[in-house]
């Protein structure tokens, strides 16, 4: 009992232990996926692509299903259209499984797998997972789900050169944000629009497109700062402006767009800088934690093995006193055994004694009897007082019986119910017919049927003569009755 308490305690302490040890895991794997967000928005995938395989590791240790999810949907954008299709297919689906009841994160992969097969001109597939993707949306609930599938849609149709359809998405698209427009929206949308028209040519719904877009634009203020969203269409005010020969207002918008990518460029380095400083602070506090979890897991080990040694020791105690109770146990079952096999053996002895005995003692009485007999028929033959002597004689073979009980309890022994037999067949005689009837049957003479019934040889001939009369008047009468 003191061992099994020492034991339980032994895996409390190391339950403990592994439970700080998870959640310190689980931490490190949060972390090195909001780091890895950071650098893909800073433009850096290779780092980005490191830290959410590190996140992704740490989520699998942490049994995070939805940390590792994410890690995994991350890592197929980060190696983008053109990684293997097997493992691009592969790290998307393990996300969708991850992602459970959130549907609109699971809209989100159905929306990357469908730009991937759109890319590689397998339009078909691209509109399976596409329509998965508004079916996860619609189960979301969420307004913003819904429109990256209509946008992602809108692409699919554009590359594949379904145009009307493009714009009706396009369109679809845009009611999606009605009431609440914004000039970012506006420009989204007659900008794509206008590209549509273009290849559908239809020339004029194009250029009004494309006015409207010049409007909102040049209404903004060209500060062409990284702010400024409408900065970045100068380049295609300028494309329209060319095209329709007006050289100057395309030098103007050239300029405004050039200007723009050189902010752009400059605030993209100070926010690397920043992205960059901020990354060495989380890696030193991440180094920091990963230190103590190290600490913390030599800790558990050491106490992990002494506990599978306590653990071991328990076990082999255990085994050998289950190894001891059964020897006992078998020792005890054949002395049980042995001592039963006595009893038996004392009490055969027993028998097998009173056997002897019993055949000693019987031995002896006949041995006896038959000397006693022998001695008197010595005398008997050797004297003339024969009846006395016979009378002695008789009672030492006989006892007390008389020489017809005597008689008849050998006939009993050879033909069993004879007695009972007779009576049944010839119920007309009486004791003494039947007597002599028996009798006849084993050829002794007159005399010798007279000495055993105790009469005269003239009454065994009237009994005989009257058994021979009464036999015959009942096989008469039988045959009578049968006929």
């Amino acid at each position: 009992m003191k061992k099994l308490n020492l034991f339980i305690v032994v895996v409390f302490v190391v339950l403990a232990a592994c439970h700080s040890s998870i959640h310190d895991v689980k931490q490190i794997a949060f972390d090195a996926l909001e780091n890895a967000r950071i650098q893909l928005d800073s433009g850096n995938k290779a780092e980005a692509l490191k830290l959410f395989k590190e996140a992704e590791y740490y989520g699998l240790l942490a049994k995070d299903t939805l940390t590792v999810a994410h890690a995994r949907f991350n890592i197929a954008k980060c190696l983008g259209v053109y990684a293997d299709e097997k493992e691009f297919i592969s790290l998307l689906k393990a996300a969708d499984e991850g992602f459970g009841d959130d549907y609109t994160e699971r809209a989100k992969v159905q929306v990357v797998l469908g730009d991937y097969y759109q890319f590689h001109r397998q339009f078909d597939s691209a509109e399976v997972y596409l329509n998965r993707a508004m079916d996860y949306a619609e189960r979301s609930g969420s307004t913003d789900a819904k429109r990256w599938v209509l946008s992602a849609f809108h692409v699919k149709c554009y590359n594949a050169k379904e145009y009307k359809k493009s714009g009706d998405y396009l369109q679809q698209y845009y009611q999606a944000y009605l009431p609440m427009v914004s000039d970012s929206l506006l420009m989204y949308y007659y900008h794509n629009m206008g590209n549509v028209y273009y290849k559908m040519g239809n020339m004029d719904s194009m250029a009004y497109c494309y006015g409207r877009l010049e409007e909102i634009v040049t209404r903004l203020e060209p500060d062409c700062s990284v702010q400024n969203e409408g900065a970045w269409y100068y380049g295609i005010l300028a494309d329209f402006a060319e095209m329709r020969g007006d050289f100057e207002k395309a030098c103007e918008y050239r300029y405004w767009y050039e200007k723009y990518e050189t902010h752009y460029n400059i605030e993209q380095q100070k926010n690397n800088l920043a992205l960059i400083s901020q990354k060495y602070d989380t890696a030193v506090m991440q180094n920091e934690l990963s230190r103590k979890i190290i600490q913390k897991q030599r800790v558990i080990i050491l106490i992990s093995g002494l506990a599978a040694l306590v653990l071991l020791a328990f076990l082999i105690s255990q085994i050998r006193l289950a190894r001891n109770r059964k020897r006992e146990a078998e020792i005890n079952a054949e002395l049980f055994h042995f001592k039963q096999q006595n009893q038996a053996l004392a009490q055969k002895d027993v028998e097998h004694e009173q056997i002897q005995q019993d055949y000693a003692d019987r031995l002896s009485d006949a041995l006896d009897k038959e000397q006693q007999t022998m001695m008197l028929l010595d005398i008997y033959l050797n004297n003339s007082k024969k009846a006395n002597l016979l009378n002695d004689l008789e009672r030492s073979v006989f006892g007390d019986k008389d020489h017809w009980k005597a008689m008849l309890a050998v006939v009993e022994e050879k033909y069993p119910s004879l007695w009972e037999t007779l009576g049944q067949k010839y119920p007309d005689l009486d004791e003494e017919e039947k007597k002599s009837f028996i009798l006849s049957h084993f050829k002794v003479s007159r005399q010798e049927e007279a000495d055993y019934l105790g009469t005269t040889v003239n009454m065994v001939d009237k009994l005989r003569g009257r058994v021979r009369k009464k036999m015959d008047n009942y096989m008469k009468s039988n045959d009578f009755s049968n006929k």
